[in-house]
C-alpha cells in the first residue's frame, strides 16, 4: 500500500480526462450517478471532501471487482503518475517505438538483454529498473495505448485495436522463446468483454508476470511449488458418462496429490475399445473456481524434447467451487481451442450393471486399441538424499542410486526431499523425472555422462 495523503481530486480528475478505467465520460457518469462531471469537472461535481473521498473509494471497489482483487487503484494511480513522468522525460519523442518498446521488454525481462544497444538508450532502461518505473505502463505509453497521466484527450474509442496491438506485440516478445507457454494468458486479454485502459494495463501485465514466472529455471521451480501448493483433492475416481453420446472416461489417482489419470474410451461397431489416456491437474482458481488442467499424451513427448505446447497438446476447463465428491464435472472450456470440446459435462456411473459391463470391457470382452501406449507413463517420486553437492536416487537396481550433481542444472540446488524428483517409465524406459524444472534425462550412458550423473552404490 503508498503511504501518502491522497489527493482525491487529483485522481478523480486523472481517471475521468484519461478515461482510464471507462471509455467514455457517460460510462464514468452513470458509474458515480452524477451527470455534471463532463461540464462542471470533478471539483464542482463534488464540492466536499467527503463525497470526492466517497466518489474514489466507489471506484476503487469497481477497480477491485474488474480485476478479482489483483490491482488496487492506490498503487495504479501512484505508478501512472510516477512512470508518465519518466515516460515524458526520457522516451517522449523516441522514433520507432515498438522497437524501443521490445528493446525495454528484452532488457527489463528476460533473456535481460544488455548488448547491441546504444549508451544512451541502456542508461535509460537501467533507470527503469533502479527507479522501479512500472513496464506496463511504459509499454502502453510508447504505443500510445494510454494517455499521459495529464491528459485530456477525450473518449477512448478505439480500444479493440489497442488490445490487438499490444498482444501482438507481446506475442512476438515471447514466441522467440519456445519453450514458453503462456497461452491462457493471452487467451483471457483476447476474451476480454471490458477493453478498458484500466484492463489493458492488467492483462499487459498478467502475461508479463506469467512469461517471467517461467524464463527460468529457478523461476520454474518456485511457480511449480506455488501451483503444487494450489493443487486440489477430489474424491473422483472410477467411471463418468457424457450426458451426450455413448463413450465414457475412467478416472484414476496418481500418486500426487490433486493429479489424475483420465482415460477417454470409445467403443466401436466391431468390438473395439479405443483409449486415450490424458493427465489432470484440478487446481484453485484465484476467484475460488476450480481449474482442470489436462495434458494430451503427446505432451509429456513435447515437453521431453524442449518443444512448446500447442493447441493440441493442453487445454483449461474450469467449474464453480465442488464437494469433494461430486456427483458431476460439469467442465467448461476456459481456453480457445479449435480441437479441444467448448464442454465436457460429467456425470459419475453409480450403475452396477453399467460399471459391471465397463470394467468386462475393459478385462476382457474387448479388443483394447491405446494409440497413445507408448507415451504412457508411470513416475515414482523416489528422491532419496539430499547432500550439500548431489542429489540421490533410486536406480532401478537394488541397492544402488543415480548421483546427480547439483551443479548439472541450474536451479538443482533448491531442489529438497519432498519435490516431485524420481524416476519415471516410458515406452520401456527409464528416465529421471524433475517435475518442478520440466526435465527428464534418459539414464543411457550417454545422457547420464551429459550431466555428469553416475550410478553409486552408497550416498557420500
Amino acid at each position: 500500500m503508498i503511504q501518502e495523503t491522497i489527493n482525491y481530486e487529483e485522481r478523480l480528475t486523472t481517471i475521468a480526462n484519461t478515461r482510464l478505467i471507462y471509455n467514455t465520460m457517460d460510462e464514468l457518469e452513470n458509474m458515480l450517478d452524477n451527470n455534471s462531471i463532463h461540464s462542471n469537472g470533478i471539483k464542482r461535481s463534488f464540492p466536499t471532501e467527503q463525497k470526492l473521498r466517497s466518489a474514489y473509494r466507489d471506484i476503487k471497489g469497481e477497480v477491485d471487482l474488474m480485476t478479482s482483487g489483483i490491482l488496487n487503484l492506490d498503487i495504479i494511480m501512484h505508478q501512472y503518475q510516477k512512470a508518465w513522468i519518466f515516460f515524458h522525460t526520457n522516451l517522449h519523442r523516441r522514433t520507432n517505438p515498438e522497437q524501443v518498446a521490445l528493446e525495454l521488454l528484452s532488457f527489463c525481462y528476460p533473456p535481460f538483454l544488455r548488448t547491441g544497444i546504444s549508451p544512451k538508450r541502456t542508461a535509460i532502461y537501467q533507470q527503469v529498473i533502479e527507479q522501479k518505473i512500472n513496464v506496463p505502463f511504459l509499454l502502453l505509453m510508447l504505443m500510445k495505448a494510454i494517455p499521459g497521466y495529464d491528459s485530456k484527450d477525450g473518449d477512448a474509442d478505439n480500444m479493440p485495436l489497442m488490445f490487438d496491438r499490444m498482444l501482438t506485440l507481446l506475442q512476438t516478445f515471447v514466441d522467440k522463446d519456445s519453450g514458453i507457454s503462456i497461452l491462457p494468458s493471452f487467451t483471457r486479454a483476447r476474451k476480454e468483454t471490458n477493453m478498458s485502459r484500466l484492463m489493458l494495463l492488467f492483462h499487459v501485465s498478467q502475461i508479463l508476470d506469467t512469461y517471467n514466472s517461467y524464463a527460468d529455471n529457478i523461476s520454474i521451480y518456485e511457480t511449480a511449488c506455488n501451483v503444487k501448493a494450489s493443487h486440489v483433492n477430489l474424491n473422483i475416481t472410477g467411471f463418468w458418462n457424457e450426458y451426450e453420446g455413448t463413450d465414457f472416461w475412467q478416472i484414476e489417482n496418481t500418486t500426487d496429490h490433486g493429479i489424475y489419470f483420465m482415460t477417454h474410451w470409445h467403443k466401436d461397431a466391431g468390438n473395439h475399445l479405443t483409449g486415450i489416456r490424458y493427465t489432470l491437474f484440478i487446481i484453485e482458481g484465484a476467484d475460488g473456481t476450480l481449474i482442470y488442467y489436462m495434458l494430451h499424451p503427446e505432451a509429456i513427448k513435447h515437453r521431453m524434447k524442449g518443444l512448446q505446447y500447442g493447441d493440441a497438446d493442453q487445454v483449461w476447463y474450469t467449474t464453480d467451487w465442488l464437494d469433494e465428491r461430486p456427483d458431476e464435472l460439469p467442465l467448461h472450456r476456459h481456453s480457445c481451442s479449435n480441437i479441444w470440446q467448448p464442454e465436457i459435462h460429467l456425470t459419475r456411473c453409480s450403475d452396477d450393471n453399467v460399471i459391471s459391463l465397463y470394467e468386462r470391457w475393459l478385462n476382457n470382452e474387448c479388443e483394447i486399441v491405446k494409440p497413445y501406449q507408448h507415451l504412457e507413463y508411470t513416475f515414482h517420486p523416489t528422491l532419496y538424499a539430499v547432500t550439500l553437492t548431489h542429489l540421490y536416487i533410486p536406480s532401478e537396481n537394488e541397492g544402488e542410486y543415480y548421483k546427480v550433481p547439483k551443479s548439472a542444472c541450474e536451479g538443482f540446488e533448491l531442489i529438497q526431499l519432498g519435490d516431485n524428483v524420481g524416476t519415471m517409465q516410458m515406452n520401456g524406459k527409464t528416465y529421471l523425472a524433475f517435475d518442478e524444472f520440466l526435465l527428464y534425462i534418459g539414464t543411457t550412458k550417454k545422457e547420464l555422462l551429459k550431466y555428469n550423473i553416475e550410478r553409486v552404490n552408497c550416498i557420500e
